[in-house]
């Protein structure tokens, strides 16, 4: 009798503890992942742009800014994911990598420019530049710049069908740019939208 009584209360004790081990994996399986609603799309630029004029070789370091524009194409790259992606869908787009060469046709390396490049994007023509991405150290001889990227929501300035990307630097005393020479852009950008 003793047995079957304590078999009783194990069996009991057993049952107890598997309900509320079973309680507690529904309960976590129950919370559904605030991510599976939404879809990221890697958007990759590519850009060439040879700069006619030249920076002379001075005694002395000067700023210099870099401007250039770039079509969105946000419409064209959700368009490849069928109807309902639309650009009120978005979430968030963020860069994912930049880096930016010299191509290899021209002699010119990036010794005009001293140390460090910050890259800001702005809506065209607007007056509200973000910074998106550094470059400091740059190696002597280099000829292209892998740049840190700064994570950062800049949803906002897709909205229109242009905007502009400008690199500011302090050009290198006693070294200089020839003129024509051309850079080559690669961006990547990742899209956040909400499935449809």
């Amino acid at each position: 009798m003793k047995k079957a009584i304590i078999l009783s209360l194990l069996f009991v004790v057993s049952m107890t503890i598997f309900n509320s081990c079973k309680k507690k994996s529904t309960a976590s399986s129950s919370n559904t992942n605030p991510n599976a609603d939404l879809l990221d799309i890697e958007v990759p630029y590519t850009k060439l742009k040879t700069l006619p004029d030249s920076i002379a070789a001075m005694q002395w370091s000067l700023p210099i800014e870099l401007n250039d524009t770039f079509a969105t194409k946000v419409d064209e790259y959700l368009a490849t994911y069928g109807a309902g992606i639309t650009k009120d869908k978005i979430v968030k787009i963020a860069p994912l990598s930049m880096n930016a060469t010299i191509d290899n046709a021209n002699a010119q390396t990036l010794d005009f420019i001293d140390d460090s490049v910050k890259v800001y994007v702005d809506a065209y023509n607007g007056t509200n530049p973000r910074l998106v991405a550094t470059k400091y150290g740059i190696l002597p001889g280099a000829k292209s710049i892998d740049f840190t990227i700064i994570d950062s929501d800049i949803k906002d300035y897709f909205n229109s069908e242009y905007m502009e990307f400008t690199l500011k630097f302090n050009s290198k005393i006693n070294q200089g740019m020839l003129a024509n020479t051309t850079f080559i852009t690669n961006i990547k950008f990742k899209i956040t939208a909400k499935k449809p």
